[in-house]
Order: C-alpha cells, then sequence, then structure tokens
C-alpha cells in the first residue's frame, strides 16, 4: 500500500512539472595523452536538467546569428512514469480466487544533445562525433519490431571519435584514435563521404546519389571492429504517375584468415491510378538474417531473394466506399519455391462512415496455412464498439492427408467513450478467447477487462 501511494505521489508531482531550464555543451579535442601514449579525437555531450512550471528550451538556428561563423547547440529531454497492477498468484484472471494486484512504479529520465555543430559560411563542422557512412538498401519487409531489415550496415558514429563535414548537400567525416605504447604504433581510422543528390531529366525526375567508406586499424590494435570497405549507391525516379527507386550497397571485410564479400540491394516502383495504385518490390542480400527457418542461412553462404506485387483500389458507390488491397510475395525464391503467400484486405465503409467492415484473407503455400480475419467497427456520437475474428487459421496436409485442422480460433470485442466523462476514456474489452480445441477443451478462454484512462 505504502508503495503504490509512493507511486501515485511521484506521478502527481511529475505530471505538474515539464522540463525547463535545460543547460549542456558539447566538446570535440584533437590531442596526444604523454602518459598513456595515445593520440586522437575526443567528443564530449553533457547536460543537466531542473523541474520548472514553464518549458524552455534555446536552440540557435540561422535566424539567431549576425555573422558567418557561429554555432548551435540543441537538446532534447523526457521524464517517462509508468505503473502497472500485476497480478501477483497467476496470470490468467480466471484462475484466481482472490487476485492481489502489486502496483509497480518507475520514473525514467532522459537527456541528450542532439545536435552541436560550427557553422563557417556554407560550410557546417558537427563535433558530436565521426558521424555515419552511407547506407541505402533496405528490405521492403520490418521484423518483429517494425524495422526494416539492413543487414550490410557502414560504420556508426560510436565507431571512431571525430567530427563531421557538410557543404552544398556533400558530407563526410572523419575519426582517429591510437597510441604508441607498444613496440609498435596502433591506430584506428574512420572515413566517410556521400555526394549531394544529382537531378537530371527535363523536369528533374532522375536522382542519383552514392557514397563510400573505410574503416582500419592495423593488427595491433585491440578492438572488436573489423577492417572494411564500402560503398553505395542509389538512384530514382519520380514522375506524376510513375515512381521507382533502386539502391545496392557494398561491403568488403577483411581478416586475417579470411575476406567476405557483402551485398544488399533493393528495388520499388509504383504506379498511381485512379482511386488507387500498384507495385512491385525486391530486395536480395547474401548475409545471415533472422527467418522463419533458424538453420535456412547458417552458413552464411546463401543468398535471400525476395519479391512482391501489389495492388490497392478504392470503390465508391453513393457513400458506400471499399477499400481494397492485395499482393503476392515470394520469400527465399532461391531456396523454396513454394515460400509463395497470397493476401487480400477488403474494408467495407457504410452508414456514412458510421459502420466499418473489415475482412482479410492469407495463404501460406510452403506452410499450408490459410488465415482469416473479420472486424466489425460501429463508431456512434458517445462511443465506439468492435468486435471480430482475430485470428482463423486452418493447418492442411496434416499427418495422414485427413481434413484440414483448425489451429485457431482467436475472438475478441470492446467498447470506449471519451464522451460520458470529459478529459477521460473508459471502457470495456474481452480479448484472449481461442475457441480451437486444445485436446478436450478450447485453448484459452480469455479476460474481460475495463478501465478508465485519463490523458495528461
Amino acid at each position: 500500500m505504502k508503495k503504490g501511494i509512493i507511486v501515485l505521489l511521484i506521478a502527481v508531482l511529475v505530471s505538474g512539472f515539464a522540463f525547463a531550464g535545460f543547460s549542456g555543451n558539447a566538446k570535440i579535442t584533437f590531442g596526444a595523452d604523454l602518459d598513456s601514449k595515445s593520440f586522437g579525437f575526443g567528443n564530449w555531450a553533457t547536460g543537466k536538467y531542473t523541474f520548472s512550471f514553464t518549458y524552455d528550451t534555446l536552440a540557435a538556428g540561422k535566424d539567431a546569428h549576425e555573422t558567418d561563423l557561429w554555432a548551435e547547440i540543441a537538446a532534447e529531454g523526457s521524464v517517462k512514469v509508468s505503473t502497472e497492477a500485476k497480478i501477483a498468484t497467476d496470470t490468467d484472471v480466471s484462475k484466481v480466487a482472490n487476485p492481489k494486484a502489486d502496483a509497480d512504479g518507475k520514473v525514467t529520465a532522459t537527456f541528450k544533445i542532439t545536435k552541436a555543430n560550427i557553422h563557417v559560411g556554407e560550410w557546417t563542422f558537427g563535433i558530436l562525433n565521426a558521424g555515419a557512412a552511407v547506407n541505402y538498401a533496405k528490405s521492403y519487409y520490418t521484423d518483429d519490431d517494425g524495422n526494416a531489415i539492413n543487414n550490410v550496415v557502414g560504420g556508426e558514429a560510436r565507431v571512431v571519435p571525430g567530427f563531421t563535414v557538410a557543404y552544398a548537400g556533400w558530407r563526410g567525416g572523419l575519426g582517429l584514435r591510437g597510441n604508441w605504447a607498444g613496440e609498435k604504433l596502433q591506430y584506428n581510422v574512420f572515413a566517410h563521404g556521400e555526394t549531394k543528390a544529382f537531378k537530371f531529366g527535363e523536369n528533374e525526375e532522375f536522382s542519383l546519389q552514392a557514397g563510400a567508406y573505410v574503416h582500419y586499424y592495423n593488427e595491433e590494435l585491440v578492438g572488436a571492429y573489423p577492417k572494411n570497405f564500402g560503398a553505395a549507391a542509389k538512384v530514382g525516379y519520380a514522375a506524376e504517375k510513375l515512381s521507382a527507386d533502386a539502391a545496392a550497397d557494398l561491403q568488403l571485410v577483411r581478416a586475417e584468415s579470411n575476406n567476405e564479400f557483402r551485398f544488399e540491394a533493393a528495388a520499388n516502383a509504383t504506379y498511381k491510378i485512379d482511386n488507387g495504385s500498384f507495385g512491385a518490390n525486391v530486395y536480395a542480400t547474401n548475409f545471415t538474417i533472422k527467418t522463419d527457418a533458424a538453420d535456412l542461412y547458417a552458413d552464411g553462404k546463401g543468398i535471400k531473394l525476395d519479391g512482391k506485387l501489389w495492388a490497392k483500389y478504392n470503390f465508391d458507390f453513393d457513400g458506400t466506399k471499399l477499400a481494397t488491397e492485395a499482393y503476392v510475395e515470394v520469400k527465399d525464391a532461391l531456396i523454396d519455391a513454394r515460400a509463395i503467400t497470397v493476401f487480400a484486405k477488403e474494408t467495407l465503409t457504410v452508414m456514412d462512415g458510421k459502420l466499418a467492415l473489415a475482412f482479410s484473407e492469407k495463404y501460406a503455400f510452403a506452410a499450408k496455412k490459410l488465415t482469416l480475419t473479420a472486424k466489425a467497427t460501429y463508431t456512434a456520437d458517445k462511443f465506439e464498439a468492435w468486435a471480430g475474428v482475430d485470428d482463423f487459421s486452418m493447418q492442411f496436409g496434416t499427418v495422414g492427408g485427413g481434413n484440414p485442422a483448425i489451429t485457431a480460433i482467436k475472438l475478441s470485442c470492446g467498447i470506449k467513450s471519451t464522451k460520458v466523462i470529459e478529459n477521460a476514456e473508459i471502457g470495456a474489452t474481452y480479448k484472449g478467447l481461442n475457441l480451437a480445441k486444445n485436446g478436450d477443451s478450447i485453448t484459452k478462454k480469455g479476460a474481460v477487462e475495463a478501465y478508465a484512462k485519463i490523458a495528461f
């Protein structure tokens, strides 16, 4: 109880304050230490903040200087307070006769300097770090965290301390550190550069940009960074209806026993039509990545090739709207030609937009799995309610060649409103129900939850 009260007091105090009084500095040095016998660049960024009733932040911009030689610095900070009631005896509420909630509170604060530049006319020098090398090619699909798959990555800002420079769209960076404490000179060098985006064509519809980097250290330097060289390029085309781009990242990783060549390439195209669009995506790499089959690229020698054709179209029938989308995708095409997925989704909006019906169908040929979803959402003046089938899955090709097996029937529903109580949201949900049989019983009964949420 005392813990819950303390967390509540912290939440009340923090919610009544905002950040102010941001202060900080960024510094770059280059020098040599005669005692440790080391040399190179160094970057430091420090900052602090205090609580106040107002929010104040100052970042010098081009309108805040009077000469062609000026500096700018910017920072950002945040405070997050979270409290969560957890069931202490069992995570399944239905199995707990008298559940006891334990309030777990946490307060986190962050402060970081995001920019520290010195301007000399049209030149800009960054003193936070050595910057990052070019990286253009990325996959069209994402990982579990929603980030684009990206395997061939060049040197990053944290590799070696240093500085960056930019002029008229061109940019680059240099980092250096080392020492002469041993018998031989030890050094770690990181340098990168990128061209501006060149425009071509009558209406400048074509674009071209490229870059390269080198990260090298001699054999005596202790560290985990590889000796590598890299280059990247991208081309683009942008017209009224057609847009397309292609990019490639190349990397040579040098080692004493073996040299490894890595590549990553991506191409995308979109064509717009009245009320819709269609396009294609292609992605290839020879790098080991995470896939559904853990050992697919275990030796790191396979070439991954993925491709996708997609289309979207919207219909409008006197106020009734139907949005459709579909795609055909093949992943790991060079490994398993059956790894094809077909997907379609339809969203029907009727009753002047108050009722939306959404359906989707997906079939994976390699897994022999069909997945269907359906959801109905009704939006009224005072509330929004929904009910749906989150996952209806059927597995084909079961042992013995029998009928398809139903592996999931996941249902949910809920209702919420922000109009009943001013400045608050209230609602109730029923989630986690899975009617698919697990033995002689259903897989999960789910949980019912009512809530009230106040935002500040």
